[in-house]
């Protein structure tokens, strides 16, 4: 297969993407769990935040699309990933820094680094994103590029893993863990930034912008685009499901091995989602290409699903615990893989039909979609530990799943047939229209 990026520029690609997990791997393992169990803020609280940062998200990444999409025949999305870079590493330090004060004052502190943080990192991923439609037109490559950008995102899943892990806890509860672990992370992902910024090439001319440029009509246009593509909108509600599942998984991890009286070795399972992305990734690529990439991504609903009640099922036992958690992440890698390498093909047909571009955009509304997913998370959690008989993790995470099953098999993505349009026909047999 000939590709149009050099294996070079792909790599350089993938680099951006360590830079961003350092950050994001942070955010999704570790904050929640510093909120709750070093700053102690109530449950209700520390999720509620999460929610906030989501609506943040909701607001800055259509607005950052927007101004992505408009500038980008004079501002490369590449030279957003210098501009967001250094900021976010400053708030990541900042999120997780204690400012030593009692509630409102504290609550206050943590709402206004959490929306910080949450700014700063789209700034920059959100065109990083767009990248790859500029990079290749080619169906193929773009699966290429998203499974070398998410094994990039292993890696950095990797290192935040082992820097947290191997940073000492000072006798604070982790407060120092947390804060020196962020500074290094932070510091860590500006080279990454660079590489990608230095060594990607933009080779495919975006077309012409022809929305208006008033902030209404920009808003409006988020609409235009829901209703010209089904494939959108269904692709859309399962990000979400399989987003809130995914999150659920990996930031439950401490607190599944702190309640079955192994806290130590939830540090160290931490690692585990990014090792298995990383070695995951050629897996499932190759699964999607034999298959399709939408029953890959069924079969990975149901694994983590099957996985997930096994756990709740044996949660007395530690080294099932250990082997059904590992599929259910296994399971998670399948599931994202197979959904962001649908949004590509989605791109593309859409600026074929409107003859205008709109890359950002659909990757700000799949990128909103995913973090309201993993917005959602940290309620859904905080009801399992309360409301759980035994105050369990598990049957928030089985909840999850379950989710994401309704949404992989009631309201599926639509895959596009080679040749064919994505919106332009019915979808084939057996599958609902939208």
């Amino acid at each position: 297969m000939a590709l149009l990026t050099s294996r070079g520029e792909r790599i350089s690609y993938a680099a951006g993407d360590t830079g961003f997990n350092l950050v994001w791997q942070s955010i999704e393992l570790y904050l929640f769990f510093y909120y709750v169990e070093v700053l102690r803020l109530p449950l209700p609280v520390a999720s509620s935040i999460f929610l906030i940062g989501a609506v943040v998200d909701w607001l800055a990444d259509p607005t950052i699309g927007i101004v992505a999409d408009r500038l980008s025949s004079r501002l490369p999305m590449r030279a957003w990933v210098l501009i967001g870079g250094p900021a976010v590493g400053l708030a990541l330090a900042l999120a997780f820094t204690d400012p030593g004060l009692h509630d409102p004052g504290l609550t206050l502190y943590v709402i206004t680094g959490h929306v910080v943080l949450r700014l700063c990192y789209s700034l920059g991923n959100i065109p990083y994103a767009a990248l790859t439609t500029r990079m290749s037109d080619i169906r193929a490559e773009h699966v290429v590029l998203t499974g070398l950008r998410m094994q990039g995102a292993a890696l950095g899943g990797i290192i935040a893993a082992l820097v947290y892990a191997l940073v000492p806890t000072g006798g604070d509860d982790g407060a120092r863990r947390f804060l020196t672990g962020a500074i290094v992370l932070g510091l860590l992902a500006q080279p990454c930034f660079l590489v990608t910024a230095l060594g990607v090439r933009e080779r495919l001319r975006p077309p012409l912008d022809t929305v208006g440029a008033s902030p209404l009509a920009q808003l409006r246009e988020f609409g235009v685009l829901f209703r010209q593509s089904p494939a959108l909108r269904r692709l859309t509600v399962t990000i979400i499901a399989s987003g809130l599942s995914i999150t659920m998984v990996t930031k439950g991890i401490l607190f599944l091995f702190k309640q079955i009286g192994h806290a130590d070795l939830g540090y160290r399972a931490a690692i585990v989602p990014a090792v298995m992305l990383l070695v995951s990734v050629p897996g499932w690529t190759r699964l999607g290409g034999r298959l399709g990439r939408v029953p890959t991504l069924r079969v990975a609903i149901v694994l983590q699903l099957a996985a997930l009640a096994l756990a709740w099922a044996c949660a007395g036992s530690l080294p099932l615990v250990i082997v059904t958690l590992s599929l259910a992440i296994l399971a998670g890698c399948g599931m994202s893989l197979m959904f962001w390498a649908l949004v590509p093909e989605i791109i593309a047909e859409l600026e074929q039909r409107r003859h205008a571009g709109c890359a950002a955009r659909v990757f700000a509304l799949a990128t909103t979609a995913r973090k309201l997913g993993q917005a959602l998370a940290p309620p859904a959690m905080a009801a399992s530990l309360m409301l759980a008989s035994d105050h369990s993790i598990l049957p928030g995470l089985v909840a999850g799943a379950c989710c994401a099953a309704a949404a992989g098999f009631l309201y599926c993505p639509v895959e596009r047939a080679a040749g064919s349009a994505l919106a332009d026909h019915d979808p084939p047999a057996g599958r609902a229209k939208d």
